[in-house]
């Protein structure tokens, strides 16, 4: 049984996605709830993603979405449904598209709200996906170009010598290669003109794996 600042933060996030086709912003939320600090929306957050009633994607800014009723009734929409139905005839599926990813020296994520793109379902992973549009070239000389889409697993834990896709000091996103030794993270480019970077322990928060990449000619 949910509180009723949960329900009150449910009801309002499934309206405001209906209303305006975007997940409302933490200061959306503390308005409506009349929340002095944005602390107390992070503690109904965690609350009801423990009770599965949400779900919160990573490198995103509007990132929380509901998958139930305050009544625990399944949340959907008839184009969820539709895109649902489309992706099983066609072996695609649909994933979000979160924004920007650099192949190069590390820049701040850029968001694109509630935007998805269908992708063959053989190019995921075994966990929850999401794709990035590739910026830089410090992966060229593993095959990653400019503009390429990056199909990232969130949920694989990384091994040495896979791509990744890291969070630096918990403001910059890079696309590069992982390698752990110790405490120490190494962050490998793909290019002679790049450096490696390393950091110590606690600076480096890995957001998933890449599985594939999808590319337009």
């Amino acid at each position: 049984m949910l509180t009723i600042k949960q329900s009150q933060l449910l009801n309002y996030l499934i309206k405001k996605i209906e209303d305006s086709g975007t997940s409302p912003s933490y200061e959306e939320i503390c308005n409506h709830l009349n929340l002095k600090s944005k602390s107390g929306i992070h503690r109904i957050v965690q609350g009801l993603l423990e009770r599965d009633y949400i779900i919160k994607l990573n490198n995103k800014a509007r990132s929380i979405y509901p998958k139930k009723y305050p009544n625990g009734k399944i949340y959907s929409t008839l184009k969820q449904d539709q895109d649902h139905e489309k992706s099983n005839n066609i072996n695609t599926l649909s994933i979000p598209l979160l924004g920007k990813i650099a192949a190069g020296l590390p820049i701040e994520a850029i968001e694109t709200a509630n935007e998805n793109i269908e992708v063959p379902i053989s190019f995921l992973g075994k966990g929850k996906c999401y794709a990035l549009k590739v910026d830089g070239d410090s992966m060229i000389e593993a095959g990653i170009l400019q503009d390429d889409i990056a199909i990232i697993d969130s949920e694989k834990h990384p091994v040495n010598g896979d791509i990744v896709v890291a969070l630096i000091d918990e403001e910059d996103v890079t696309l590069k290669r992982f390698r752990k030794n110790g405490e120490s993270i190494a962050l490998e480019p793909a290019n002679i003109n790049y450096k490696t970077y390393i950091y110590g322990p606690n600076r480096i928060k890995v957001q998933g794996v890449l599985t594939s990449l999808y590319r337009h000619y």
